[in-house]
């Protein structure tokens, strides 16, 4: 029914295994402590080598020096392959070389106080906030930045019913740090670490006594942000089901893998623990910025401090349709960008820079990829002649004619070669071929759809400041083929003025770029197949979602809890399909 969200009794039933409860058993790595000086050198010297292989086999086999559009052509994909070779040296680092985990201690010798900061704007998700519960003592703040009675309303029955204090300011000022600092102003002091949590955050019962295993050992004495590994635990959707299960090679490459060896810098902002002795030396949270998590990050790394991840897991909510997912690529970049701000005015090394620039460098693709797309269309002249004798060449002697191009030459050897390890990686991390083929096609009709507005994201925040922070929707219902097609407007002109290139200028491009082309035309409905809900075999259970008042009717409904979320919190286990774990 419209305007409602459907709940599963179970879907990841049947997926748990049955010897993992919570994070008793916290991931390990066989084997000796890894080589941390070889793995730096093996990755750097590994993306130099990569990316000069790719910019120099253009440059001689495929460019034509003489025309001006394959020599702008030429700078957009040299920009381009920068993220090429980050993503292929981080596999091929990953899967070749020795990891250890992080020292923990036994038993935790000690009793550090700890805080758990619950962070809220209109966004309260209540089964998380009820779900607040760990086997080592802690104390909860609800930072509290409301401005809907009805939100505000659930915060405080349950903060009442749980034994919660709730913290609100007058004036939202600094966005979520300045909430974060409030609280540090008020009670930081008495407190040695502080865990965040977003409103959608959700941690197994033991993960704080866990993590401060790792945080109390006298090796990471220096360490000031103790990440957890993020999974997903909404998936009564089909978009999330879909897009969910690759974050496991994220984790699998980077997170349980590099991140650590190559000592780079990062924050997530929620389900991580924070040494308050770290924060004092910085003052508190960095303010004015989206990205308060990485800027508070860079601010530590500039006094000496370090960011580890650690292999416990935790959980958060993905966007449930295209929409949502848009607003938090839009938030994401606008903070992305601030990382060159922030990081450049910092005492950071030149390698640790790099890593932390390969995230702007990465939605800068979302600019340079429709200059490249308008290139190769409108920077070449061809005739309806040409297009058709190519088409018959083709047909008579394909193999042939297709190792005759040598972009075509150029993107079958560069294929190949990065598959193979890919697919290794994807068999670590146990996704199967039709995991792989479905998150495939949707997450490339996702990124042709979101590109147009990552791009004026990005334009946008050129021309003038942050002024509010988006929120990114925590439950929506299944969008209709009308809200697809609204959405997908600024990707269909994209689209056309391509078309209408190929038609009056450049036939024979349909040729060269029907490949990506076919794709981003069919993109809305490759979305609005994966957009719908589910329907359980039992039949649904509808909750009414949106506005902050259908929020209270939700909670008012006794027992009513999201099915996946549920799973994990009563049976304490990881949801090993889907969680991401390596």
């Amino acid at each position: 029914m419209p305007g409602t969200r459907r709940l599963l009794s179970g879907p990841l039933a049947g997926r748990l295994p049955p010897d993992r409860p919570g994070n008793a058993v916290p991931i390990r790595y066989e084997g000796a402590p890894p080589n941390l000086p070889g793995v730096r050198r093996l990755f750097y010297g590994l993306f130099a080598g990569i990316y000069a292989t790719l910019v120099g086999s253009m440059a001689f086999f495929v460019i034509r020096w003489s025309h001006p559009a394959s020599i702008a052509l030429f700078g957009v994909l040299a920009a381009l392959f920068v993220g090429a070779a980050y993503g292929l040296a981080r596999q091929v680092v990953a899967l070749v070389s020795r990891h250890g985990d992080l020292p923990a201690l036994a038993e935790l010798a000690t009793r550090p106080k700890v805080a758990v900061l619950y962070a809220t704007m209109n966004d309260v998700v209540p089964e998380c906030l009820r779900a607040i519960h760990q086997d080592y003592p802690v104390d909860v703040y609800v930072l509290d930045d409301s401005s809907e009675p009805a939100a505000r309303e659930v915060v405080d029955r349950i903060a009442g019913e749980r034994g919660y204090t709730v913290l609100r300011r007058p004036e939202r000022r600094g966005f979520k740090a300045g909430a974060i600092n409030d609280w540090y102003a008020r009670h930081g002091a008495a407190y040695e670490y502080f865990v965040l949590l977003d409103s959608d955050s959700f941690l197994p019962s033991d993960w704080v006594r866990e993590a401060l295993k790792y945080a109390e050992h006298p090796a990471q004495a220096r360490v000031g942000i103790f990440q957890g590994l993020v999974n997903i635990w909404n998936f009564d959707t089909r978009f999330v089901q879909t897009l969910a299960p690759m974050s496991r090679v994220g984790q699998f490459v980077w997170e349980s893998r590099l991140a650590n060896a190559l000592d780079t810098v990062f924050c997530y902002g929620h389900n991580c623990l924070v040494r308050r002795a770290a924060v004092d030396t910085i003052g508190g949270f960095v303010e004015g910025y989206v990205s308060e998590d990485f800027a508070t990050a860079v601010a530590l790394a500039d006094r000496g401090w370090h960011s580890r991840f650690v292999p416990l897991h935790t959980y958060e909510a993905m966007p449930e349709n295209v929409r949502g997912f848009i607003k938090r690529q839009n938030k994401w970049t606008r903070g992305a960008m601030e990382f060159i701000e922030f990081s450049r005015r910092s005492n950071l090394s030149r390698s640790r820079k790099f890593h932390l620039w390969q995230t702007p460098l990465g939605h800068f693709t979302n600019l340079i990829l429709p200059l490249g797309m308008l290139l190769t269309v409108y920077g070449f002249a061809s005739t309806p002649a040409a297009a058709l004798a190519f088409l018959g060449q083709f047909a008579a002697h394909p193999l042939t004619t297709f190792w005759s191009i040598p972009l075509f030459r150029f993107l079958l050897v560069v294929g190949v070669v990065s598959t193979i390890p890919t697919v290794l990686v994807y068999r670590q991390c146990g996704i199967g071929w039709g995991t792989y083929w479905r998150h495939r096609w949707l997450s490339a009709a996702v990124s042709a759809v979101s590109l147009p507005y990552e791009a004026i994201s990005m334009v946008a925040l050129l021309r003038r400041r942050l002024g509010q922070v988006p929120v990114t929707p925590k439950s929506e219902a299944a969008l209709g083929l009308g809200e697809v097609l609204s959405i997908s407007r600024y990707a269909l002109a994209l689209d056309g003025a391509l078309l209408a290139g190929m038609v009056l200028f450049n036939p024979l491009a349909t040729v060269f770029n029907g490949v990506w082309l076919v794709p981003m035309i069919f993109a809305p409905l490759v979305i609005l197949r994966f957009s719908g809900h589910p329907v359980p075999e039992e039949g649904p259970r509808s909750v009414p979602v949106g506005a902050a008042e259908e929020v209270v009717a939700h909670e008012a409904r006794e027992g009513v809890v999201h099915a996946s979320l549920a799973e994990i919190r009563s049976t304490g286990r990881l949801p090993g399909a889907w969680s991401g774990a390596v």
